[in-house]
Formats: structure tokens, C-alpha cells, sequence
């Protein structure tokens, strides 16, 4: 197995519309809601040609992996009703199926994680979110069988949040010398789980992926464990100076990768840093998951080897790829297209398998 990722099992549901469904909904325009799955239910009883994608951080990442070529498995957890899995996890399950995504996923007595994004006029967006069941992954669900099988295994950083799991699946990793690729997932994360990430990159081969947000807050809550007196510094100054230091060993590992969205991405890796800019997209549709899917295709150019600069131009394009359709809704064939132009199997053996 190429890549064993590790997260949030989620259904991301999209609407787009035509008046500001929102405030109808009792939603803000512009924000993100936590919400039981109940209520969650009677939004959707108002939400006109929903499109439903199988979502989640680490189940986007792998889907686009596995677009590109490679083989993946997911562990979480999925709800149930009557007894028998529920109707979401049955979508989940069989959409990660239909990209050759095997699914190793344990049901529980809630119901399968749901995410309502709502599109409305003026580039306006509001989100509301039931986790249910995605966030009770058990330790006996990542055995050392497991981890031992990956190439490299990927977490959505919500799983920082469950301390037991996440300490397994380091300790894991670590025993096993696979490398454990982490996306930080929020900026109450990155600030709040920054001792923990700081750990990694002294204990594990690690990758962290970030977006600028996340990247400050950790940037900030890390800068006084860098030695040295620096004066005050601009949070851009800060992002630099803590990810250099911490980067500054010789070889691959850590490595920190941020995602800037349409200035495209910086990476700190062995004392060196490369920046990759990206070409704008007009008429982006839908950007949820893109920093996922950017993930997944720089994990993939990594396990072929790409040069470091390479493997940001092209998970910068895999990224793009997704702003024009629902969600991680992926074109295979394209992306098939698109892994053979920076050559994934020019090392003469193929990825899948």
C-alpha cells in the first residue's frame, strides 16, 4: 500500500443558490456551524438539488492519490441505523470504492458524519457541520499490521484532537520508520497541538501541511522554544525564522509545507526553502477540499521521488483541478493525465500495487 490515511468520515453536501439560503436557514453568511446531526437533518429538508461528495481531509487526499495512480486505505468510523450502516456511510464507503480507495471503516451507534456547504451570491459561503461518528476512531483500528504495510501514512490533523489515537499512530510510525504526513486541519489545532507537532519533528519522519493561517498560529505559539533574541517580529518574519529552525537538519525530514491558495506554496525542508507560485483560476466554483487534494498529490510526487520544487508546482495544478467542480467530485482520466506529465512512473515501475 502506498498511502494508509487516517481521519473524519464525512459527506459533504453542496448547495448553490441563487438568494442568501443562509439567513433563511438561520445560518451566518461566512461562518462555519457545529451542529447536532438532528438539526443538521432539517436543513437539509430545505436544501434544493444537494450534491453529495465523500469528504473528510484524509479521504480527499486519498482519493486524489489514488487518481494519480496509487494504492490507499482509509480508517475511521461511520454511523448506523437499525443496526445496519446508515445511508451515508453506504455513499462514503462506495464513492472512496468507485476511486480504488479501500475503505476500513468501523460503525458506530451515531450517524455518519455530515458537512452542509451552502453557495450563495457575492462569493458568499456558510458551512454547517455533525461530526456524529467521524471523530471516534479507536486505537485497536491502527494496527502495526497496518501502518507497517504504508509507504507513508497520512492523518487529518483532527485526529490531534483524540490523544490516545494519535499517540498510537506516531508510536507506530515511528517504530516502523514510516514516514507520517500530518495536514494541521485548523488554526485552534495548530496553536493548541503545537508542543505535540513540535514533538513530531523531533521523533518522526514528518511532513506537515499547513495553510497560512494555521501556519502563523503555529509560527507564533513555537517562536519562543527557537533560540536567539529576534526583537519583535511581522508574522510573516515569524513563519520563517520558527519553520527554518526547525527544518534546518540535514536530509528530508521535517518537512513543512504551506498551502497559500492562489499565491500557491512554500516549503522548508533540510535548511532550504522552496516557493512555488500558481496561476489564478477564474470562476472557482468550489474550493472546499483543494488544500486536501494539494496533499495528495504532493504525497504522491514524493513517493515517486519528484524534486521537492517539482512536487509544490505540481500538487499547486492537482489543486486547481478542484476549484471548478463540487468538493473532491474528480475527474480520474484527468488525473491520470496529469500525474503522467511530471512523469509519476519515471522510475520505471508503477505507483498502483
Amino acid at each position: 500500500m502506498d498511502i494508509l490515511g487516517i481521519g473524519n468520515a464525512l459527506v459533504d453536501i453542496f448547495s448553490f443558490s441563487d438568494d442568501e439560503t443562509a439567513l433563511a436557514l438561520g445560518l451566518h453568511p461566512n461562518h462555519a456551524s457545529h451542529m447536532d446531526p438532528g438539526r443538521l437533518d432539517e436543513l437539509l429538508l430545505a436544501v434544493q438539488s444537494p450534491i453529495y461528495v465523500a469528504g473528510g481531509t484524509a479521504a480527499n487526499a486519498l482519493k486524489a492519490a489514488s487518481a494519480l495512480g496509487l494504492s490507499c486505505a482509509f480508517v475511521g468510523c461511520t454511523g448506523t441505523e437499525d443496526r445496519e450502516r446508515d445511508r451515508w456511510a453506504r455513499m462514503f464507503c462506495g464513492e472512496l470504492a468507485s476511486f480504488g480507495v479501500k475503505a476500513l471503516t468501523e460503525s458506530r451507534s451515531s450517524t455518519t458524519g455530515r458537512c452542509l456547504v451552502l453557495h450563495m451570491p457575492g462569493a458568499m459561503k456558510s458551512i454547517a457541520c455533525a461530526p456524529g461518528a467521524a471523530p471516534s476512531i479507536k486505537t485497536e483500528q491502527i494496527t502495526e499490521e497496518l501502518v507497517a504495510s504504508a509507504r507513508v501514512v497520512f492523518v487529518d490533523g483532527q485526529t490531534l484532537r483524540n490523544r490516545d489515537a494519535f499517540e498510537r499512530i506516531s508510536a507506530l510510525c515511528r517504530e516502523r520508520r514510516v514516514p507520517l504526513a500530518v495536514d494541521v486541519a485548523s488554526t485552534d489545532i495548530a496553536r493548541g497541538k503545537s508542543e505535540e507537532i513540535a514533538r513530531l519533528f523531533g521523533d518522526n519522519d514528518c511532513i506537515l501541511f499547513l495553510n497560512e493561517d494555521e501556519a502563523i498560529a503555529l509560527a507564533v505559539a513555537l517562536e519562543p522554544t527557537v533560540p536567539g533574541d529576534r526583537g519583535i517580529l511581522s508574522e510573516k518574519e515569524c513563519v520563517e525564522t520558527v519553520f527554518s529552525f526547525y527544518t534546518r537538519r540535514t536530509g528530508y525530514f521535517p518537512c513543512i509545507v504551506m498551502k497559500l491558495g492562489e499565491k500557491g506554496a512554500r516549503l522548508w525542508s533540510g535548511g532550504k526553502a522552496y516557493e512555488a507560485p500558481t496561476d489564478p483560476v477564474t470562476n472557482v466554483l468550489d474550493d472546499t477540499g483543494a488544500g486536501d487534494v494539494f496533499a495528495g498529490a504532493f504525497l504522491a510526487a514524493y513517493l515517486q521521488s519528484i524534486p521537492q520544487a517539482e512536487s509544490l508546482s505540481f500538487a499547486n495544478q492537482a489543486a486547481r483541478e478542484c476549484l471548478t467542480i463540487p468538493g473532491t467530485r474528480l475527474d480520474c482520466d484527468g488525473f491520470a493525465r496529469l500525474g503522467t506529465g511530471i512523469g509519476l512512473e519515471r522510475s520505471g515501475k508503477p505507483i498502483r500495487g
